[in-house]
């Protein structure tokens, strides 16, 4: 029998996974060709960059050992792999550098480890799983960037590089984070720092944005309080030789290294990204929804569909459930914790039910203090709002200090955990009209629960407070505006248009977003220009479309559409490319969660098979 040929194109977490859920399901010989432009690991989870850059999920949470619907896991968890011989002999083997081994024994379950080293980890798994191989099934890795993916026949494609051209009957495109074009802004503010000798970086990943012409005599301003932020402040602090310390009161001082530039930093909200709690329960254990169940939401249901409303009603609750909870637990001893859910699950009055439980009047969760969290406070520069974001800086690290089983307030968010497998189902099942979907759910709910639950771990909070203690960093209050004027970038709150900052260099501190009309991915486009590929556009009431700038697909199978809505039964697209069509694609798989990540690689290698 001829072997079936196979491209899978993406090496990284999710093109690692469908490579290992291919070989467990196929029962005709193969030949499967890996393509990515970066080593085995992608692009996120480089090994050549510095360990202080962290990852955003606890070592023992996370694997790519598919372990869909089963009891127990099938693999080593990231923590589990660290702790083994396995791991000390593979980074031996393979040269890496000794501090590899250093971090493996310093390593505990729930610590946010390097993302170098998962980077290792993913290697590992790849060599596994070539060690595994049966007799009639074979893999490649080819190091290149696919520029190409022509349709052949209704089953052929043929998949171009700078250097090669091969023909497949299958072709799974699970690619990562892209850069784009420039949009207007961007252009701009990039021509006029050519023009004035300034320094301006675009969306990227820190570790590859070229910092080297920033002095410690510049002021450097950050458009962007998430994630990315975060990694800067690292590089501009660790990266240039400042240590970090605790005090004898368990007080994180910085001592500066003289290197470091001036930090300015901003945007819409003025605030970060809310930290992520140490989690404090065992691997496989999960909280129950009591709120946010198929039970609930199918007895919600009008004409099939979940208003936004009721969802939102649903999901407040589940997380005001577990404030008040932990809140008990913490504070108030005269109360009983399952004696508060169990009425706060039958009331039809929660708002009464915990006016019953009489707690002091600070200690109400607030849902418009948690979205902003320095709001009604007042301010009258932004010497006094630096201020009042420490105060509150300081009160969110010491209760995310107390770890996911007893910190009120993000403790309490860690049910989103928890919550997501069901919310991606809802998303990805249509339980949404297009127009709440659109206009609540995509412009409003990501971002608010990006903004609470995507942020650090609390390490760089306390190293936040650090550099806001220090005077190495300042914080613009909301609604940071940027221009070019003077010769330099000019930065201002909305709020506060007489209090400027002159700037030398402006750094986008964010990664860029799916965006299949600004896309510069030579594969991407070159299917779009084919009509292999389309975007995903969804009808409103009004009579406009909304284009989420995905890939549309058609799911369960992720077949691509083209803009007939023909189907491409033997291509199929996931992870990065169809955000919007699925929600949270970046997510790494967790352990015992039946997460959704496994979910897709099983939909897709048994429609393979059955080709």
């Amino acid at each position: 029998m001829k072997p079936m040929k196979i491209a899978i194109i993406g090496a990284g977490p999710r093109g690692l996974m469908m490579l290992h859920r291919l070989l467990k399901t196929l029962k005709q010989p193969a030949e499967i060709d890996l393509y990515d432009s970066f080593q085995i690991g992608g692009h996120v989870w480089r090994t050549d960059q510095p360990l202080y850059y962290l990852m955003n999920s606890t070592a023992q949470l996370v694997t790519l050992f598919n372990d869909y619907q089963e009891k127990s896991t099938t693999g080593p968890t990231f923590y589990e792999w660290s702790q083994s011989e396995a791991a000390q002999t593979f980074i031996k083997e393979q040269h890496y550098d000794q501090n590899f081994s250093k971090v493996c024994h310093s390593l505990q379950p729930n610590d946010f480890g390097p993302r170098a080293l998962f980077g290792v980890y993913t290697q590992w798994f790849y060599q596994e799983i070539r060690e595994n191989l049966s007799g009639n099934l074979s893999i490649n890795f080819i190091n290149q960037t696919v520029n190409s993916a022509a349709v052949l026949s209704k089953n052929r494609y043929e998949i171009q590089t700078d250097t090669t051209t091969i023909t497949y009957d299958e072709v799974i495109c699970s690619t990562g984070t892209s850069n784009n074009r420039l949009t207007n802004d961007e252009k701009s503010l990039a021509n006029y720092a050519d023009q004035y000798n300034l320094t301006y970086i675009t969306p990227s990943y820190v570790n590859e944005a070229d910092l080297t012409n920033i002095t410690s005599d510049q002021t450097v301003l950050l458009r962007g309080l998430g994630l990315n932020f975060f990694d800067y402040l690292a590089t501009f602090t660790t990266g240039r030789g400042g240590k970090y310390s605790y005090d004898k009161n368990q007080h994180l001082t910085y001592q500066p290294s003289g290197k470091e530039p001036k930090l300015v930093a901003g945007s819409r909200r003025g605030v970060p990204y809310y930290p992520k709690t140490m989690n404090q329960l065992p691997l496989g254990q999960h909280l129950p929804l009591y709120f946010l169940n198929w039970e609930n939401i199918k007895t919600n249901l009008v004409d099939q569909k979940l208003s936004f409303a009721k969802f939102w009603d649903l999901f407040q609750a589940e997380i005001e459930n577990r404030y008040y909870q932990l809140l008990i637990k913490a504070k108030y001893p005269n109360l009983n914790a399952e004696s508060f859910t169990k009425a706060f699950q039958t009331s039809k009055d929660r708002k009464a039910t915990i006016a019953k439980c009489n707690f002091n009047e600070e200690d109400l969760l607030d849902w418009n203090l948690l979205a902003n969290p320095v709001a009604g406070t007042s301010i009258t520069n932004i010497a006094a709002y630096q201020k009042i974001l420490l105060q509150w800086v300081k009160l969110i690290t010491d209760d995310a200090k107390l770890g996911s089983l007893h910190a009120p307030i993000t403790g309490a968010l860690t049910i989103f955990v928890d919550m997501r497998t069901t919310i991606q189902k809802l998303v990805a099942e249509h339980y949404f009209t297009n127009d709440d979907y659109v206009n609540k759910f995509i412009k409003e709910f990501t971002s608010f629960t990006g903004f609470l639950t995507s942020g650090p771990p609390v390490i760089r909070y306390e190293q936040l407070q650090a550099l806001l203690e220090a005077k190495i960093l300042t914080i613009v209050p909301p609604q940071l505006q940027v221009i070019g004027a003077n010769h330099h970038f000019i930065a201002r709150s909305h709020f506060y248009p007489g209090e400027i900052f002159t700037c030398d260099a402006l750094i986008e501190a964010r990664l860029p977003k799916t965006n299949l009309s600004l896309t510069n991915d030579k594969l991407l486009n070159s299917l779009q220009k084919d009509n292999i590929f389309s975007s995903y556009k969804i009808p409103l009431t009004d009579g406009q479309q909304f284009n989420t700038q995905a890939v549309n697909v058609a799911e369960p199978n992720f077949n691509p559409l083209d803009s007939q809505g023909e189907l491409h039964h033997h291509l199929f697209v996931w992870g990065l490319p169809i955000t919007g069509v699925e929600w949270m694609t970046t997510a790494l798989p967790h352990a015992l969660s039946d997460d959704r990540n496994f979910m897709i690689t099983n939909q897709i290698a048994k429609q393979i098979v059955n080709h």
